[in-house]
C-alpha cells in the first residue's frame, strides 16, 4: 500500500509539473523573440530589400553595373551573347545566369540586408532587451516561384540564443532565367531563336524581340502576373551588307 501510495504521489506530482509548464508558455507567454523574428519586421524588410534588388537588376540583364551594352532609347541594355563578326555565332557571355544572377542580387542587397538587422537590434535594445549581436552572413538561392534567403546572424537576446533566420519571396525570375537561358542557347548555336514555341510552353510570358540595324536583337521577357521584366541583347549570326542567301 505504501508502495501504491508513493506512485499515485508521483504520477500527480508528474502531472503538475506537465501542466505548469503548459500555464507558463500558453498562457503567461515568455518574453523571448522567435526564430522569425516578425514582431521587428527583419524579416519583412529583407524581402522589401530584395524584391527592389530583383527590380532593379533583371532590367539590367542580371548585372548590377552594366557592361557592355547596347543603346536603346537612352537605356542601356547588355549583352549576354555576342560576336563582332559577320557570319558567325555570338559566344555566351554568362553561361550560368542563374548562378550570376544569385550573385549579383546579393551584392546588390548586402548592405539593405545589414542594416535591416541593425535596425531589429536597435529596436530590441530600445524596447529594454539585453542584446548581443554577431556579424551577418546571407545566402541568396532562386527556385521555381521562389527566392530563398538564408541568414546567418548569430544573436543572444536575454537567455535566448538564435544563429539562422530565413525568408522566401515569391518571385518568377527562376523561371525567367530559365526561358532567358534557352533563347541563348538557340542564339549561340542557330544564330536566332523561336518564340513561338517558347510562349506556347510558358504562356504567363510576354517575349519579344526587336532586330536592330547592326545585327543586335534585344529582347523583352514580361511576367504578366507579376510584372516582372528580364531585358537583355544578342548579336549572332549577322549577314554582311549586300550578302546574298539562296
Amino acid at each position: 500500500m505504501e508502495k501504491r501510495g508513493q506512485v499515485t504521489i508521483f504520477i500527480i506530482i508528474g502531472i503538475v509539473i506537465v501542466a505548469s509548464i503548459l500555464v507558463f508558455f500558453l498562457l503567461v507567454r515568455p518574453t523571448f523573440i522567435s526564430e522569425r523574428t516578425g514582431e521587428l519586421n527583419f524579416e519583412s524588410c529583407v524581402s522589401d530589400a530584395v524584391e527592389q534588388g530583383v527590380g532593379e537588376i533583371e532590367k539590367n540583364a542580371g548585372y548590377v553595373v552594366s557592361g557592355f551594352s547596347y543603346s536603346y532609347l537612352g537605356d542601356k541594355i547588355p549583352y549576354l551573347c555576342y560576336t563582332p563578326n559577320y557570319l558567325q555565332l555570338c559566344t555566351v557571355y554568362e553561361p550560368l545566369l542563374i548562378n550570376h544572377f544569385e550573385e549579383q542580387l546579393g551584392n546588390y542587397v548586402r548592405e539593405s540586408v545589414n542594416t535591416c538587422y541593425t535596425n531589429s537590434i536597435g529596436d530590441l535594445k530600445s524596447q529594454g532587451y539585453s542584446v548581443v549581436s554577431g556579424d551577418v552572413d546571407f545566402e541568396i538561392v532562386l527556385e521555381p516561384g521562389i527566392i530563398n534567403v538564408g541568414i546567418n546572424a548569430p544573436t543572444t537576446i536575454g537567455g535566448s540564443s538564435f544563429e539562422r533566420f530565413n525568408v522566401q519571396i515569391n518571385s518568377p525570375v527562376y523561371v525567367m532565367l530559365g526561358i532567358a537561358i534557352t533563347i541563348l542557347q538557340y542564339e549561340s548555336s542557330y544564330g536566332d531563336s523561336d518564340l513561338d514555341s517558347l510562349m506556347l510552353l510558358y504562356p504567363d510570358y510576354a517575349i519579344n524581340k526587336l532586330k536592330q540595324g547592326d545585327g543586335t536583337t534585344i529582347y523583352f521577357l514580361k511576367n504578366q502576373v507579376y510584372g516582372n521584366e528580364f531585358r537583355f541583347a544578342s548579336r549572332s549570326l549577322v549577314y554582311p551588307p549586300g550578302y546574298y542567301i539562296r
